[in-house]
């Protein structure tokens, strides 16, 4: 007889079966890279075309040998993928640290000291924004900038990158910041009363340590574990989010890049000029940003632990 404890996979099984979903990733980015070639016109009738798709993820994977996976046409002009996208994964990077370092450190810091009223109003606050699309977001956030510099002559920031300024703005910093904020807030309120709950928390305060310490030293060191274990989803939600900050507000990063450089766009026969190679080097890249995030948090959050209980 099979038991609940036998039926679930071992250590063994479980590395094997994460091994192999790393491994099959790259494969999964060259499949989606390949999907505009799918779909083809017969007789101006859409029909379902497997031999281009194929081609070009054969092409690719022949052109790691000379290199000529990594060279793209923009404009006129022939460039190789490692001379120019070293800067727009830079700026990528950089607004997802940034603006999930903010939104993580904010929204637990929250989460662990509000209760009550202020928690309610809080929650209902950040849960409202947290529900409206980002490209609505971004909208309003640029009316809102436009309408301040009307009205009182204060500019809150750019509307749009500039390449005479710096490549970071306030207004896409502020709503990529937003999303993390939300969802560290949530997940450390919810985990924080759990925990002041528990009897390490309850023997804490019987001893007479302050509300405060019990919160930062002991609730607060086991909510960290908790948001460290939603690290993937809050950066798919970064990720999705990206896209469209950098579309709205023109950022010169990698996403941004990928529908600049890969599809020509705006005019009819665009698909004749779509540059799989180009599109499926800059998802395999996109793959690598998501793993150096994630790197990135997993550090910072392990340092915030270690200062929160003291550890060494």
């Amino acid at each position: 007889m099979v038991t609940q404890d036998n039926a679930r996979p071992g250590p063994r099984t479980a590395g094997v079966a994460r091994v192999l979903a790393i491994a099959s990733a790259p494969a999964g980015a060259l499949l989606v890279a390949a999907i505009p070639l799918l779909f083809g016109r017969i007789d101006d009738k859409p029909v379902l075309t497997l031999g281009p798709a194929m081609a070009a993820v054969s092409g690719w994977l022949r052109g790691l040998a000379d290199g000529s996976s990594f060279v793209y046409v923009y404009g006129t002009t022939k460039w190789n993928f490692f001379d120019t996208a070293p800067t727009y994964f830079m700026v990528s990077f950089a607004y997802v640290a940034l603006a999930g370092s903010i939104g993580l450190a904010i929204g637990t810091t929250l989460g662990l000291c509000l209760r009550g009223r202020a928690a309610r109003v809080a929650s209902s606050v950040l849960g409202t924004l947290y529900a409206v699309p980002d490209f609505i977001m971004a909208i309003i956030l640029q009316m809102a900038t436009l309408l301040t510099l009307d009205l009182a002559g204060f500019k809150l920031g750019k509307i749009s990158y500039d390449p005479a300024g710096g490549y970071i703005l306030a207004l896409p910093l502020a709503l990529l910041t937003l999303y993390p904020l939300a969802f560290a807030f949530r997940t450390a309120l919810r985990k924080s009363v759990e925990a002041e709950r528990e009897p390490f928390a309850v023997f804490a305060l019987a001893k007479g340590l302050s509300v405060g310490t019990v919160r930062v030293r002991h609730v607060g060191a086991a909510v960290i574990p908790a948001i460290a274990y939603e690290l993937p989803t809050l950066l798919g939600i970064m990720q999705a989010n990206l896209f469209m900050a950098e579309y709205v507000f023109s950022l010169p990063g990698i996403t941004r890049f990928l529908f600049q450089a890969a599809f020509s766009g705006r005019q009819p026969g665009w698909i004749e000029r779509y540059q799989y190679s180009l599109a499926a080097t800059i998802l395999l890249g996109l793959m690598i940003l998501y793993l150096a995030a994630w790197c990135f948090f997993r550090l910072a959050l392990s340092l915030v632990r270690r200062a929160l209980t003291g550890e060494r």
